[in-house]
């Protein structure tokens, strides 16, 4: 909540949310039309990188900031979103939620067997996603800025970087925000 709550003070009313995890909207004020997108039921996990990155092809003088889960993040094939930023000159800002763990496979597993053997033990196989990469170090090698942020007290200034990088230098940006498992 309070990493929505941080995004919706630093962005205004141009700027362009695509959110592919929990980016709570109670906290971020969206009345324009076009300036939120979110998954339908016919998505599929790693849409959102590469949805940003169409939003802002579309609307080159808009700020487009992806929210994204660390799983999501993953099958956003980071590698080739970061090169198509770089070659088509289109800076966003990535904001990674992550809780280190498949969190809909996790919290689904519990839901259908309550009294089953992952959610008696709380280990839920192939849902983990530790030990991970540095997601912030692999939009560098792509000239863009990364910033891992691991205290609640970091996230506005560094969104506040990550978005100078963006508007100001024209550069890609990630924020790797670590965030509690629920």
């Amino acid at each position: 909540m309070r990493l929505s709550r941080c995004i919706g003070e630093v962005v205004n009313e141009e700027t362009v949310l695509v959110n592919e995890y929990d980016l709570r909207l109670t906290q971020v004020d969206r009345d324009r039309p076009g300036c939120f997108y979110s998954h339908s039921p016919a998505g599929c996990l790693g849409w959102g990188v590469g949805a940003a990155l169409g939003v802002k092809l579309a609307q080159p003088g808009e700020t487009v900031i992806a929210a994204v889960g660390d799983g999501a993040y993953i099958f956003s094939v980071p590698t080739a979103a970061h090169m198509v930023s770089a070659t088509c000159n289109l800076p966003i800002l990535v904001v990674i939620f992550n809780n280190g763990c498949w969190g809909a496979v996790r919290k689904t597993t519990a839901a259908l067997f309550p009294k089953g053997w992952a959610a008696k033990t709380g280990e839920f196989p192939l849902s983990d996603l530790t030990p991970a990469p540095a997601y912030d170090k692999i939009v560098e090698a792509h000239g863009g800025y990364g910033e891992r942020v691991e205290r609640p007290e970091q996230v506005r200034p560094a969104l506040q970087r990550a978005l100078k990088a963006v508007k100001d230098e024209g550069r890609q940006a990630v924020l790797n925000v670590i965030c509690r498992r629920d």
